[in-house]
C-alpha cells in the first residue's frame, strides 16, 4: 500500500446484509471517512486490488468464502491494512482465527454507533502513528547507513595509508600488499569467484601484512638470514594483524584469510599448523599471490626472480605449500591462457 493511499481517510465496508451495510456506511461517512462497499468477501478482494484502503470493516458470516477467508487474504496481500470485524457471535472459532491473524477490533451485532466510532477513529490514528514511526525509523536507518558508509570509507582510506606507511619502511617491499591484492583478484576473476567472496578477498589481500607494523626495522630490513628468535617474531604478524583488525573488520572470512595466509597446504605453516581444506580458501589464494610477488620482487638479501623461475617454484610447491587446485590456473593466467569457465 502506497503512502498516498495510507494517508487517505477511507474504509472498505463488507457485509451481505444491505441494512447493516447501510448503517456502517452512514456511520463511517458521519465520521468523515470515504467509503467503498461490498456484499461478499470475493467482491471485496477484487475491490481492494483495484483500490486498497487503509481500513477494512467486515462481517464474518457471509455467503461464499466468508469473512475469515477475507481477513486471511488481506493479511497476506496487504499486511499494512487494519481490519475491524463485525459478527453475530456464533462463530467463535472464526473469530479466534481472525484475532490470531491480527484483527484490531471486533463487534457483536447489532453495532453500537458510539463504539464503532471509537474503534474506527482509534484504529485510524493508531495506523497513522505506526506509519509515522516507520517513516522515522527508515529515516534514521538511512542516516545510519550513510554514516556507516562514510566511516567505512574513512577507515579503509586510513588502512590503505597505514599499509603504504608500513611498506615505506622497507624499500624492497614497497607496494607488495597492493600487488598481492592485484594478483589475488586476477586469480579470483580467472576462476570465476563470486562477487561477495571477491570483495572479502580484496580487503584481506590488501591488509594481509598489516601485522608487520609491530616489527622492528632491523628485522624488516635485515640483509642476512633471520635468527630463530627473529623469525619467531615475524611469524606473529598474521595473529597481530587479525588482532588489530578484529574490532573494526567484523567479517570472519576476512579475518581468517589474514590469519592463515602463511599456512602450508601440506602442513607445517603458521600460526595454527593447518593443512589442506582446513586452511580458509581465500587464505590459500593469498598464499599463492603473496609467494609469487615475493619471488619476483627484489629483496635485501637477493634479486628478483624471473616469472618463469617463480612459476616453476609454485609448481614444485603444489600439495606441500600451495593448493594444487589454485597453482595451475594461476600459472595459466600469468602465461596468458584462456579463462576457466565460471562455475554455475
Amino acid at each position: 500500500m502506497s503512502d498516498k493511499t495510507a494517508l487517505r481517510r477511507c474504509v472498505t465496508l463488507v457485509d451481505d446484509e444491505p441494512a447493516a451495510l447501510d448503517i456502517l456506511m452512514r456511520a463511517a461517512k458521519s465520521f468523515h471517512f470515504d467509503c467503498q462497499t461490498a456484499t461478499t468477501a470475493e467482491s471485496a478482494l477484487e475491490m481492494l486490488e483495484r483500490q486498497p484502503t487503509p481500513l477494512v470493516v467486515t462481517d464474518l458470516c457471509m455467503p461464499g468464502n466468508g469473512g475469515v477467508w477475507l481477513v486471511q487474504e488481506i493479511r497476506q496481500r496487504w499486511p499494512d491494512i487494519d481490519i475491524i470485524v463485525v459478527t453475530v457471535g456464533a462463530d467463535e472459532a472464526g473469530l479466534l482465527q481472525c484475532m490470531s491473524a491480527g484483527v484490531q477490533h471486533y463487534f457483536l451485532k447489532p453495532v453500537h454507533i458510539d463504539e464503532f466510532h471509537h474503534a474506527l477513529q482509534a484504529t485510524w490514528y493508531s495506523q497513522q502513528m505506526r506509519r509515522k514511526q516507520q517513516r522515522h525509523r527508515h529515516h534514521l536507518e538511512s542516516i545510519v547507513h550513510k554514516q556507516t558508509h562514510r566511516l567505512r570509507h574513512t577507515f579503509f582510506s586510513a588502512i590503505t595509508s597505514l599499509v603504504r606507511t608500513l611498506e615505506a619502511r622497507d624499500s624492497y617491499t614497497s607496494g607488495h600488499s597492493l600487488r598481492v591484492c592485484k594478483y589475488a583478484m586476477q586469480l579470483a576473476n580467472y576462476i570465476g569467484l563470486d562477487d561477495h567472496s571477491k570483495k572479502r578477498l580484496n580487503l584481506a589481500a590488501k591488509l594481509h601484512d598489516i601485522g608487520k607494523v609491530g616489527l622492528a626495522e632491523g628485522i624488516l630490513n635485515k640483509p642476512a638470514k633471520l635468527s630463530e628468535d627473529e623469525f619467531d617474531l615475524v611469524k606473529e604478524h598474521p595473529v597481530i594483524g587479525e588482532r588489530i583488525l578484529r574490532p573494526i573488520v567484523r567479517n570472519r572470512t576476512v579475518l581468517s584469510a589474514i590469519r592463515s595466509h602463511h599456512e602450508r597446504f601440506g602442513g607445517g605453516g603458521y600460526p595454527d599448523n593447518l593443512q589442506g581444506e582446513q586452511i580458509p580458501f581465500l587464505a590459500r589464494m593469498i598464499t599463492v599471490a603473496d609467494c609469487y610477488d615475493a619471488l619476483t620482487s627484489s629483496r635485501a638479501y637477493r634479486g628478483a626472480m624471473t616469472q618463469d623461475d617463480a612459476l616453476n617454484i609454485l609448481h614444485e610447491g603444489m600439495t606441500t605449500q600451495f593448493d594444487p587446485h589454485l597453482v595451475p590456473p594461476f600459472i595459466r593466467m600469468l602465461r596468458g591462457g584462456k579463462k576457466r569457465a565460471k562455475p554455475r
